[in-house]
């Protein structure tokens, strides 16, 4: 089944059905002629979290965390 934002008639064999608030085409002759009309992804809204607090000290390339690795650094410092 193709899942398109506009469906339509193929051949003279697909017919127009409408169920549940959906339109779906359906096909005695090609079962490739199947259609449904329609897709919604529900998509939940996250909070957007704080960020974690900047220290306000200098920049240095090697800082305190330099012992743990490259994960870790991104975690921790």
């Amino acid at each position: 089944m193709k899942v398109r934002s506009s469906v339509k008639r193929m051949c003279e064999a697909c017919r127009v059905v409408r169920r549940r608030g959906k339109v779906f085409i359906t096909c005695k002759s090609n079962a490739k002629h199947k259609q449904r009309q329609g897709f919604h992804t529900a998509t939940s809204e996250s909070p957007v979290t704080a960020a974690a607090p900047v220290s306000t000290g200098g920049f240095s390339l090697f800082g305190t965390c330099s012992s743990f690795g490259m994960l870790a650094w991104r975690q921790l410092c």
